[in-house]
């Protein structure tokens, strides 16, 4: 009897062992993950204080499809101006108002950001938050492609990620980023959810395969399934995606100029698409014959969860030495001069008080300051329009000593100064020292100048005539 019961453990343990091997490994082609709901964590289903109630349109019992697109993992926007739209923190918000018994959120492709280091990190950081609030399935696109297999193998690396899908990109080993395809239960029905990036993609050490073949191969193991597709792709591939592969029950992108205001029919299969960064979110009831969207206004309130992220990224930033901090970037870049150096603001004062003096009173003087008021004082998103001349040598250095300990050139460049629309400034200065004509080495300040930082997605309000009036200055 002893040795029967012994025999019994004895596979029940290789039985579980087996299964350990087999989630490590990944599932085979022909066994889909099911994602349980018991691993929706309670503090994704709090709703943030002062978030508007679900429209009546999307209340219901039935699975509401929730997604993205190209979200750039904006975990915010900058919120240097009121008004601003997007952002992770708010967005977590509005999908927090739906059941996680019936949502199934989706992160199209676009969400990674960037490929510098600290691009990275913040995107690590996006897809965490994006785990812990909403659960989603996040596909893969163009951007994450470009990555190449490296960074992308860096950027996944860890725990508390979101269930990653594509039926079409592998590394050129042939081993794949998570899963082909996952299977989802909602709302009482089973649904198969991947993702393809277009077959012109290419990323360094990775294979894109054809996205119609590819998924022709899901649909072939699962010819019952509600198959769900995440397609970075604009509205006319869309289309011939759906001829082209007869069973898909939903393609989702994507890649386009505007959001789709009620599903497009091709046979059985329907369509739904936004984009906008990020700033617009899609509802789609399950088998409904209209889309809602919601903009991503500074009226929805942050949710904690991913406020919490955000501080902790900016933690992170401030001890990290970064690449950034020695490559050139932002508005300062106007033009590379191996001659000349950053002199700062002061030099500038003997011949230009009244300018200076008005630069004194504006904005762009404060500039580095409400960065510190915000603890953002570190994240080069931020310093390179916030400071003078972030990533150069001479130029405002993110690390080290606190500004105010530092010696009077870097404290002096920590503002939007002289040299950060008209560039380095010694060789004028040593010109008019002594005495001599200025030889035009400054560049001259143009609209496009102010856009660098300025432009539709840090300032969508800036225009030019009105902005200049609030620091109009000349000698």
């Amino acid at each position: 009897m002893s040795q029967r019961i012994t025999l019994i453990v004895i596979v029940g343990v290789m039985a579980l062992v087996i299964a350990v091997m087999v989630l490590n490994r990944g599932v085979s082609s022909n066994a889909l993950p099911t994602v349980s709901l018991m691993t929706v964590k309670k503090e994704s289903h709090d709703i943030p204080a002062g978030v508007l109630p679900l429209p009546e349109a999307l209340n219901g019992s039935g699975t509401l499809v929730v997604w993205s697109a190209h979200a750039g993992a904006r975990l915010e926007p900058c919120g240097c101006v009121a008004g601003m739209h997007g952002g992770l923190v708010r967005r977590a918000s509005l999908v927090s108002r739906v059941g996680a018994e019936r949502r199934l959120v989706l992160e199209c492709g676009g969400w990674s950001g960037g490929a510098a280091d600290y691009q990275l990190v913040r995107a690590a950081t996006y897809l965490r938050a994006l785990q812990r609030t909403s659960q989603a399935v996040v596909g893969i696109g163009s951007a994450e492609v470009q990555l190449g297999v490296v960074k992308l193998n860096q950027l996944l690396h860890g725990s508390d990620l979101p269930t990653l899908v594509s039926a079409n990109v592998q590394r050129a080993d042939g081993t794949w980023f998570g899963e082909r395809s996952v299977q989802i239960e909602r709302s009482g029905q089973v649904f198969v959810v991947t993702s393809v990036a277009l077959a012109s993609s290419t990323g360094a050490g990775l294979t894109v395969l054809d996205p119609e073949q590819s998924l022709l191969k899901i649909i072939a193991q699962h010819p019952k399934s509600l198959v769900v597709v995440m397609a970075d792709m604009d509205e006319t591939a869309l289309m011939a995606l759906a001829r082209a592969v007869p069973g898909i029950s939903l393609l989702v992108g994507g890649a386009v100029a505007g959001p789709s205001p009620q599903p497009l029919a091709v046979g059985a299969t329907r369509i739904v698409h936004v984009a906008n960064e990020g700033k617009t979110i899609g509802y789609w009831p399950w088998g409904s014959d209209a889309c809602h969207y919601d903009l991503v206004d500074d009226r929805v309130p942050d949710h904690p969860l991913v406020r919490t992220a955000i501080r902790q990224y900016q933690e992170q930033l401030a001890g990290m030495e970064l690449l950034s901090d020695k490559q050139p970037t932002g508005m300062t870049t106007l033009r590379r001069d191996d001659v000349a150096h950053y002199t700062g603001n002061n030099s500038c004062l003997i011949c230009h008080a009244t300018a200076h003096a008005g630069h004194a009173l504006s904005k762009h003087a404060q500039a580095y300051q409400s960065l510190v008021k915000k603890n953002y004082e570190y994240d080069p998103d931020c310093l390179r329009c916030h400071v003078v001349g972030p990533g150069f040598p001479d130029g405002f250095q993110r690390r080290g000593e606190p500004v105010a300990q530092r010696e009077v050139i870097q404290r002096d460049l920590a503002q939007v100064g002289c040299e950060s629309c008209h560039g380095r400034g010694s060789t004028h200065v040593a010109e008019r020292q002594n005495g001599r004509v200025s030889s035009g080495s400054f560049q001259p300040v143009t609209p496009a100048t102010c856009q660098r930082c300025h432009d539709l997605e840090n300032s969508p309000k800036f225009n030019y005539n009105s902005y200049w009036e609030r620091i109009r200055h000349g000698r």
